[in-house]
């Protein structure tokens, strides 16, 4: 089985949750003796120097990328508000790209081409007139539905309108584009309900986050202090707004109690304004290097998401590390969870407060959370058993065809 992969950037290292969805499908397929290409662009937002990247999965696949500069310009923001596309979209389109992976399948005989996400969908016109190899598209998230929440979220009505105006047309070309594809590959069944309500006429699968769990079997050693960690790719406005909701509304209520709860922050790219907010209670862990170590190491794990879509990558990760999670009911959606048996979830600041209060109150609660954490992942997201039923809808496409 040849399969090519079309990513919307580079999945090394697998360091967040896009690129470690991408890079274990790689790897899991390759297991499977499929035979791997992977195409990337190379994005200014998301760059990396491939020639640095040491890990041993490269070297077993074919690599090509192309150098996008995707940055948000206010020209160009400004002139597209005058026409009818999504500027969430067009900045990844680059005819030279499109050129380039016109050729590479023309050439390539591919039986499967999977496209990781909406943002490489554009190259979908120049894909489909050079192959006749089956077309997948895998929704990391459902694009529209984040910035429509993000909308319902903001109170500045200049950005509002603008942040409207976006998901609208997001939504439009994302309802236009993904008719066109031979199988849909949702994330989460409630990603998936969400396309058979559309009626697409494309067979729609879930497949949900998964993992290697051999990966996540090694033991750290946890915090002498009362700890509540968050840990998270800062460049994602989702990620900021609902870390600001915590920091402002939750946070101040813990630190009064001087009950020697401490809370830690890391994660890629983050905000000048949070380092000045470092103190003996507020731990700036910024960048880490080993992220299943700062997981570990935590009591807690707090994922106050208020906007978003799709499955959360890093609560995946950490119930695989056993871990205890505090979680709103948006950022736990697509995770066939259970309220204190394997998280804890909460949508409101008194709920979040109270939550972490019996944490470090409630005896065996940490514990008995995370336990039942783990025997969720194992039990829905193991990488092995996933693949081999994906592989399986890989091959009955190219038996219809």
């Amino acid at each position: 089985m040849k399969v090519l992969l079309i990513t919307n950037r580079v999945p090394f290292p697998a360091d967040g949750g896009y690129s470690i969805v991408v890079y274990n499908t790689i790897e899991a397929l390759l297991a499977l003796n499929c035979k791997i290409t992977l195409y990337s662009l190379n994005t200014t937002k998301h760059y990396v120097d491939v020639k640095e990247v040491s890990d041993p999965i490269l070297s077993k696949i074919k690599f090509h990328q192309f150098k996008i500069d995707n940055r948000v310009k206010v020209k160009d923001a400004f002139v597209n508000l005058f026409s009818k596309q999504s500027y969430n979209i067009s900045r990844f389109y680059h005819a030279g790209c499109a050129s380039k992976i016109g050729h590479l399948v023309r050439t390539g005989k591919f039986d499967i081409i999977q496209f990781e996400g909406l943002q490489v969908t554009p190259y979908l016109e120049v894909i489909k007139a050079n192959t006749n190899a089956k077309l997948v598209y895998r929704a990391h998230n459902i694009e529209h539905q984040i910035w429509k929440r993000l909308t319902q979220q903001e109170s500045f009505l200049a950005r509002k309108l603008y942040l409207t105006l976006l998901s609208k047309r997001l939504k439009r070309f994302e309802y236009k584009v993904l008719n066109s594809f031979d199988a849909l590959i949702a994330i989460s069944f409630v990603d998936e309900g969400f396309f058979k309500s559309l009626n697409f006429k494309a067979p729609t699968f879930t497949f949900p986050v998964a993992l290697n769990l051999e990966h996540y079997q090694k033991q750290y050693p946890i915090s002498a202090h009362k700890s509540v960690g968050y840990i998270g790719s800062m460049d994602w406005r989702p990620n900021i707004e609902g870390l600001d909701w915590f920091i402002n509304k939750v946070w101040p209520s813990i630190e009064q109690l001087n009950s020697g709860i401490t809370f830690h922050l890391a994660g890629k790219n983050i905000p000048k304004q949070y380092h000045i907010m470092g103190n003996d209670t507020f731990v700036m862990e910024g960048r880490v290097e080993n992220a299943q170590e700062f997981i570990s190491r935590q009591h807690v794990l707090i994922v106050p998401l208020l906007s978003g879509s799709g499955m959360r990558v890093k609560i995946i990760e950490a119930m695989a590390l056993g871990k205890c999670i505090i979680a709103t009911s948006i950022a736990a959606e697509g995770i066939n969870y259970e309220h204190d048996k394997n998280i804890l979830i909460a949508d409101k600041a008194d709920d979040f407060y109270k939550q972490i209060l019996r944490c470090f109150t409630n005896k065996g609660l940490i514990n008995k959370i995370g336990e039942g954490a783990k025997k969720l992942v194992e039990k829905y997201h193991d990488n092995q058993k996933n693949s081999q039923e994906l592989l399986k809808v890989y091959q009955e496409l190219v038996k219809k065809a």
